[in-house]
């Protein structure tokens, strides 16, 4: 009875005791089971995440910011398509310097508006920078002289400029048969490309009468527009077959005929001429930012004689075209001098070291260089003065003469002793007993 008391005793006091430890092992299973399955949704949900971020930035907008000193840079504002005027007010209000380069055509972007910056918008300046800007002209190109010429050449050149070109016949006593005599937009005008242009072409003159005969002059020299009033009271035509530039004869004077002077042709024949255009000019290119070798090259394709002026400006590097003494788009005679100003940067001393426009190159050094006493010497021996700043030249000077040095004496030299011929022939064995009881090998 007591053995069966204890046992129940001691039952209970170990279910009692047990408790506490199968609770802890539930509640730590249970942890577990919730970290993993924590760990297994973060491990999910964060590289859906991290794409939706960097695939679709639209849904994160970005966070404004400004600039810690808004006086040391400033952010290029977006000036595209604007007027030249309103873009120039844009950023000269922040300080940036405005720079405009030479027009450029454009099929939609209208006359005026700016068709390129450069830096582009977003990007970081410092007041004082220069912001540089093309406009658009539009789509327009000046248009060609065609008067006098033939109706195939004309429609060429306007056609290849990008003009469309119609015909109108008309009669007339100085134009020869085939030859533009006006055209319905002026020489230069600026015109809208794919525009059209009208040419009246003439069909010649009415009462002719090729068995009568004219005698042609000697026109070479001549105004062309007079030599043809003249030929056309001979009834005949001056035909401008051809133009050549030159310096030294003036625009539209004849510079040769193909029909001698002298020679009579029937009347409606037609007297071929070359005629001169007069100096030859070309459209001045923008050099400016441009580094010097660069500027050089596109004036020298363009015809004109480049010649550098070096200012020291810190706020450019070495070799900076920074202006031009011709502006950008006029026209000039090939072969004038155009001078370039040119950046020496921070260089406080130029050298001259020669170069290629005529003019030195700069090679910089920020402290002069001492002259050695060899390089003063020869300096003033090359160096010619003037007579009245010459140095007197004192009386006849006598120096001390050195001492004559003889000639040394050559030792004799010592006479050397005949050596006695050898004789051609082997000695005699049988003269010396010696040699017999030499080995067999042993040399004769």
């Amino acid at each position: 009875m007591s053995s069966q008391r204890y046992k129940i005793k001691s039952n209970k006091k170990y279910a009692v005791k047990s408790a506490p430890e199968s609770s802890d092992k539930q509640q730590s299973g249970i942890a577990w089971i919730a970290f993993t399955i924590v760990f297994c949704l973060f491990c999910c949900v964060m590289p859906v995440c991290l794409y939706v971020h960097f695939s679709r930035p639209e849904l994160f907008p970005a966070v404004a910011y400004t600039l810690a000193d808004p006086t040391q840079q400033v952010i290029v504002p977006e000036v595209l398509y604007l007027p030249s005027e309103e873009a120039s007010t844009q950023l000269e209000a922040l300080g940036l310097q405005v720079v405009f380069h030479e027009d450029s055509h454009h099929p939609v972007i209208p006359e005026d508006q700016i068709l390129v910056q450069s830096p582009s918008a977003g990007s970081m300046l410092r007041p004082g920078d220069p912001v540089f800007l093309t406009r658009s002209d539009g789509w327009k190109e000046s248009v060609p002289d065609v008067r006098n010429l033939t109706q195939q050449t004309a429609t060429e050149i306007l056609e290849k400029v990008g003009f469309a070109v119609t015909y109108q016949m008309q009669s007339s006593d100085s134009n020869a048969p085939d030859t533009v005599i006006s055209q319905s937009i002026a020489p230069d005008v600026r015109l809208t490309i794919g525009s059209t242009i009208q040419l009246i072409i003439s069909s010649g003159r009415e009462n002719l009468d090729q068995t009568k005969l004219a005698t042609v002059g000697d026109y070479v020299g001549m105004d062309f527009e007079t030599a043809k009033v003249m030929l056309s009271e001979l009834y005949l035509y001056a035909l401008q077959m051809d133009t050549v530039y030159n310096p030294d004869i003036p625009n539209h004077t004849i510079v040769s005929q193909d029909v001698p002077s002298g020679k009579q042709l029937p009347q409606g024949s037609v007297v071929r001429m070359v005629v001169s255009l007069g100096q030859e000019v070309a459209k001045v290119p923008d050099c400016v930012d441009l580094d010097a070798d660069s500027a050089r090259t596109l004036l020298e394709d363009a015809g004109f004689h480049c010649v550098l002026q070096y200012v020291s400006d810190s706020n450019y590097g070495l070799d900076k075209i920074l202006g031009q003494s011709a502006v950008a788009g006029t026209k000039l005679a090939v072969g004038s001098k155009i001078i370039l100003t040119a950046s020496v940067g921070n260089a406080n001393q130029v050298i001259s070291t020669g170069g290629w426009s005529g003019n030195p190159l700069p090679s910089f050094n920020t402290e002069p260089e001492t002259e050695t006493e060899s390089e003063l010497a020869s300096d003033s021996e090359s160096e010619i003065l003037p007579e009245e700043f010459a140095p007197e030249i004192p009386g006849e000077i006598i120096y001390e003469t050195a001492p004559v040095i003889e000639d040394p004496i050559e030792p004799e030299i010592p006479e050397v002793p005949e050596i006695p011929e050898i004789p051609a022939t082997a000695p005699d064995l049988n003269q010396n007993p010696e040699y017999q009881d030499a080995p067999a090998t042993a040399p004769f």
